[in-house]
């Protein structure tokens, strides 16, 4: 195949950020809706009868190995969401957006004479919800639909037929994995006692992000200390008055007040059975501290999950990350997930704004911290044999996926 010139590695490079934004974004809507099976969603269209959607259709869709149809794409969010006009309104421009960029890579191939591999000619036909994608790239792109059509059509129908023996036969699946003891990774850690996990890793590891996904998928709450300390200030709580105090001095909240926070919210009877805790601990001082809190309850941190990422990449998703004045859960990235207007939020039409401690300066400084006082935790947790590393570069699922993994080979 001849070399891609700039123009059409640059294409690519675009598709690929954005089908893969796609696709994490699908990823986080089905683990928000309590992560159903994809059997589930399956049935359910089948038996609402506006579209049939098969499990491996759906899990190459959340996957980010193939863009869907747009119908294709309006049912699956229907049957995770409801009938959300707004929700479906917004996923048909992003849609659009990246059938956009998938065309424009499609037409910089054929007027280079390079042949579309045969995996890019796996989509659909254009169906009528299709034909709203804009017009810039259309004609060109549908010619370049047809000519791949025939050729694929035949994998086409054989992954079809494939795909419905294998939702037939899901349920004698199942069984028979269970006989095995080779039962779903999340059903098989939710079956453990207890789960107690604190993550750990360099600023831009993705603690945060990984953290709400954990939590659902080993159904434990998410102790975030940033959000103990709203929760204990906003309540004025003992506690909350006296951080708020040294927090107006511009001083360091005391670790004992911090501890506190935390032994309080560990009372609740949803902890009983586990936690993720993030943000927490930060220095060797506060582990240590940690282990003696649990002790006390006859509990310990079962594993630290520690998600590597290189100083670049930790770099340019924080510099590049954007949050909302509205909503600070709403969050964009200027690269990895671009906004459809600039600087305005796609959720709620806010501002966004580059936060100070995601400036440059800032970032090279909370490395620094990082590196003399965060990494004895991780070397810690790793002498006690409590730790579990994993590469936190990737997709979103990626790395849900691989630290989902790896924490169910570590308890075997």
């Amino acid at each position: 195949m001849a070399d891609l010139t700039e123009g059409q590695r640059e294409a690519a490079d675009a598709y690929a950020r954005e089908l893969a934004a796609f696709a994490d974004a699908l990823h986080i809507l089905h683990v928000d809706r309590g992560a159903p099976s994809y059997r589930e969603i399956a049935t359910a269209a089948g038996t609402a009868g506006r579209m049939a959607l098969s499990s491996s259709a759906i899990s190459e869709a959340i996957s980010g190995k193939r863009l869907p149809s747009m119908d294709f794409t309006l049912e699956l969010v229907r049957q995770l969401v409801g009938p959300d006009q707004g929700m479906r309104d917004q996923w048909r421009e992003r849609w659009k957006r990246v059938k956009l960029h998938q065309r424009q890579a499609s037409a910089y191939r054929k007027q280079s004479g390079t042949r579309n591999k045969i995996g890019e000619g796996l989509e659909q036909p254009l169906s009528g919800g299709d034909q709203e994608v804009l017009p810039a790239a259309r004609v060109e792109a549908e010619r370049i639909v047809k000519d791949a059509q025939a050729e694929a059509e035949s994998i086409i129908e054989a992954a079809r037929i494939q795909a419905e023996e294998m939702t037939a036969s899901a349920t004698q699946m199942l069984l028979d994995a269970t006989e095995r003891g080779t039962i779903p990774v999340a059903a098989r850690l939710q079956m453990r006692e207890h789960c107690r996990i604190a993550l750990v890793g360099p600023p831009g590891s993705g603690k945060g992000t990984q953290s709400l996904f954990l939590g659902k998928l080993l159904e434990v709450p998410v102790l975030h200390i940033g959000e103990l300390f709203r929760i204990n200030i906003s309540g004025h709580t003992k506690l909350g008055r006296k951080a708020f105090r040294y927090m107006n001095r511009g001083e360091l909240v005391p670790d004992e007040v911090t501890l506190g926070m935390l032994e309080s919210r560990l009372r609740d009877p949803d902890t009983r059975h586990g936690f993720v805790l993030d943000g927490f601990p930060r220095n060797l001082d506060q582990a240590v501290a940690v282990d003696e809190l649990l002790t006390r309850t006859s509990e310990n941190i079962d594993a630290a999950l520690n998600f590597e990422v290189g100083r670049d990449e930790s770099f340019k998703r924080l510099v590049g990350r954007r949050i909302c004045k509205n909503d600070s859960s709403h969050v964009a990235h200027i690269m990895l997930k671009p906004p459809r207007k600039p600087d305005i939020c796609d959720i709620c039409g806010g501002p966004l704004y580059l936060r100070d401690d995601d400036s440059r300066k800032v970032i090279a400084v909370r490395w620094e911290v990082w590196k003399a006082q965060s990494e004895s935790v991780v070397q810690k947790y790793g002498a006690e044999r409590r730790l579990v590393t994993v590469s936190g570069t990737g997709t979103v699922s990626s790395v849900t996926e691989r630290a989902m993994s790896a924490l169910n080979a570590y308890f075997g």
